[in-house]
């Protein structure tokens, strides 16, 4: 009987720690060889924060309504980081109804002129809704929090960096 338990107990905190899933992808498992056997992407190049490879998903392969634009990030090793995705701007409120439905919503930024913008977190993943005030387009981001560290980690750098330079200059 105890074992029963552990193994229920064990299977249950696993789902509850799983990272999402968009589009059939889930961050943290999927890998390229599978993104590739599920869609013809493109190569795009290297993530400079990752150091892993990036693709461009056909949006035609995806039924979402609106989908402009599709970018994957993998890691050194192959898994899936984060989902990069161009929406039109129209679609903010139903995404945010949508997403908030689904996952914690952490804050947003929703005033009646102006950028909105929405984070919410699943497990090991922050996702962002940002829809610039002149803008036609929006994104919805799913990204790992080992890419956001790295991702914040040398933008800080580059940017002491440049704040140095440019104080040795004066």
């Amino acid at each position: 009987m105890k074992k029963e338990i552990a193994i229920s107990l064990s299977l249950l905190s696993s789902v509850a720690f799983a990272d999402p899933t968009i589009f059939g992808m889930e961050l943290g498992v999927t890998t390229e060889q599978q993104l590739k056997s599920a869609y013809n992407v493109n190569h795009i190049g290297t993530n400079k924060y990752s150091n892993g490879n990036m693709y461009s998903v056909p949006v035609s392969a995806i039924n979402f309504d609106g989908l402009q634009e599709v970018t994957t990030v993998f890691d050194t090793e192959g898994k899936l980081l984060a989902v990069l995705t161009t929406l039109p701007k129209s679609k903010f409120d139903y995404l945010h109804k949508t997403l908030g439905g689904k996952y914690k919503l952490v804050n947003q930024n929703i005033p009646f002129v102006g950028n909105k913008s929405a984070k919410y977190r699943d497990g090991t993943t922050e996702i962002t809704l940002d829809a610039p005030h002149l803008s036609f387009q929006m994104s919805m981001n799913y990204i790992r929090d080992d890419l956001m560290k790295k991702f914040n980690q040398q933008s800080q750098a580059e940017n002491q960096k440049k704040q140095a330079n440019e104080a040795s200059q004066l």
